[in-house]
C-alpha cells in the first residue's frame, strides 16, 4: 500500500470573528492510497498557513512540504512516517505550525491502519479503559453576566454535570471573574463542576488572587491563566493556588509537555490532538502524564474528527475524568459528520466502525469550501 496523495481541504465560515472560536475555520485533510482507502484527519489551526506547509515544494533537506515528504509511502508506517516529518521540517517548525500539520496526518495515518484491520483505533492504541465517557460543556463567556448564566442553565438542564466559560471579557477584571463564577455556582447548584478558561494571560498577582478566590466556588480547574512560555510562573502559581491550574491547549509536542509537568509542576495538562502532534505523540504525552500522576484533560474545541480522535486516545487513559466538548452553534462542528458524534445526558461514545469509525458530510464540506 502506498500514499497517492494528501489533500488538504480549507473550510471556512461565512463570517469569521475575532472571537475565542478557533472551529470557525479549520484544514481538513484526506489521505488517499493506491488501495482505494482515505484517511481522515484535521488541523486545528490557521488553514491558510497549514496548506502552506502541506503544499510547499522542497527547500533543503530540513525544510520540505509534507505532502512531497510522503507519497510513495507505506502508510501503515506511522512511527517511521512521524519521524521523517519530524526531521524534515525542523528548519521551519519542531514545535509550530508544521507539528499542527503533522498532527492532521498522523490522525490521518491511524484512521488508514484501523481502516485495513478492520477494527476501531482504540483497538490498536491497546484497547479501551472506558467506552463512555463525561464531558464538559465548553462554551463562551458571554458579554453580559445574565447571558452566561442562561446558558450554564441552558447546558445543566441538558445534562452537562460540568461546564466551562472561557474568554471573551475575562481577565479584564479578576474580581469580576470571580463575581461570575459566584453567580454561575449559584444558578447551577453544588453538584457540577465549574471550569474557568481565561484565555489570555493575566498578570502572576491576578493569576494568584484567582486561584485563592475561585476554591470557595469549588472551581475544578482554572485555565491558562498565564503566557504558555512561563512555566515558571506556573510553578509559583500552581504552590499558591487551591484551585488546580490547567494548561497545554497552545503548546506542541512531548518536549513542552514534559518541561510544563516538570517545571511547571502542572497536575493538570491539556494537549489538543490536532495540534500536538497527532495520536502518536498524545499517546506519548499520556505514557508520561501516568508516570507522574498528573492528569491528561484533552482541549478539543474543533470539529468532530477532533472529538472522534481525542475520544479513541482518551479510552485508552487509566484517568480522564471528562472530554471537553464544543457546544456552541457552528455548522463546522454540527454538520460535518454524516453521523454527528452527540452527547447524550452529558455522555459521549467512543465511535466503533474502523478507525476513527467517522464518515465525512460531502455537502458540508461543498457548502463551506474556502480556496483562501
Amino acid at each position: 500500500m502506498r500514499i497517492t496523495d494528501i489533500e488538504g481541504i480549507m473550510l471556512r465560515l461565512p463570517e469569521v470573528r475575532p472571537i475565542g472560536d478557533g472551529c470557525q475555520s479549520v484544514l481538513l485533510l484526506r489521505v488517499h492510497t493506491d488501495a482505494g482507502i482515505t484517511g481522515i484527519g484535521e488541523v486545528h489551526s490557521n488553514p491558510l498557513v497549514n496548506k502552506a506547509v502541506l503544499d510547499a515544494p522542497l527547500c533543503s533537506v530540513s525544510a520540505e512540504g509534507m505532502r512531497s515528504l510522503l507519497v510513495g509511502e507505506d502508510p501503515r508506517d506511522i512511527g517511521r512516517l512521524w519521524d521523517k516529518m519530524y526531521r524534515h521540517s525542523q528548519t521551519y517548525g519542531r514545535r509550530g505550525v508544521a507539528m499542527h500539520v503533522m498532527s492532521g496526518i498522523d490522525i490521518a495515518l491511524w484512521d488508514i491502519l484501523g481502516k485495513v484491520a478492520g477494527l476501531p483505533l482504540y483497538r490498536l492504541l491497546g484497547g479501551a479503559r472506558r467506552k463512555s465517557h463525561r464531558a464538559y460543556a465548553s462554551d463562551l463567556s458571554q458579554p453580559s453576566l445574565e447571558a452566561t448564566v442562561a446558558l450554564a442553565r441552558k447546558h445543566r438542564d441538558a445534562g452537562y454535570r460540568a461546564m466551562k466559560f472561557g474568554w471573551g471579557e475575562l481577565g479584564s477584571d479578576v474580581r469580576d471573574d470571580v463575581r461570575r463564577v459566584a453567580a454561575i455556582r449559584e444558578a447551577v447548584g453544588d453538584e457540577l463542576d465549574i471550569m474557568l478558561d481565561m484565555g489570555f494571560p493575566v498578570p502572576l498577582d491576578d493569576a494568584i488572587y484567582l486561584g485563592r478566590a475561585l476554591a470557595e466556588h469549588r472551581v475544578y480547574f482554572l485555565e491558562e491563566p498565564l503566557s504558555p512560555d512561563d512555566v515558571g510562573g506556573f510553578a509559583k502559581l500552581v504552590a499558591a493556588s487551591p484551585t488546580p491550574i490547567a494548561t497545554g491547549e497552545k503548546e506542541t509536542s512531548l518536549h513542552g509537555f514534559v518541561d510544563l509537568m516538570d517545571r511547571g509542576e502542572l497536575r493538570i495538562v491539556q494537549p489538543d490532538v490536532a495540534r500536538v502532534g497527532g495520536i502518536s505523540e498524545a499517546m506519548r504525552i499520556a505514557a508520561h502524564c501516568e508516570s507522574r500522576n498528573v492528569r491528561m484533560i484533552p482541549h478539543c474545541w474543533s470539529t468532530d474528527i477532533l472529538v472522534a480522535a481525542t475520544l479513541h486516545v482518551v479510552s485508552t487513559l487509566r484517568d480522564c475524568p471528562y472530554l471537553e466538548y464544543n457546544v456552541t452553534d457552528n455548522p463546522l462542528r454540527t454538520e460535518l459528520l454524516v453521523a454527528p458524534i452527540r452527547p447524550r445526558d452529558g455522555i459521549l461514545h467512543v465511535p466503533e466502525g474502523p478507525g476513527l469509525g467517522i464518515e465525512l458530510d460531502e455537502d458540508t464540506i461543498a457548502r463551506y469550501r474556502w480556496d483562501g
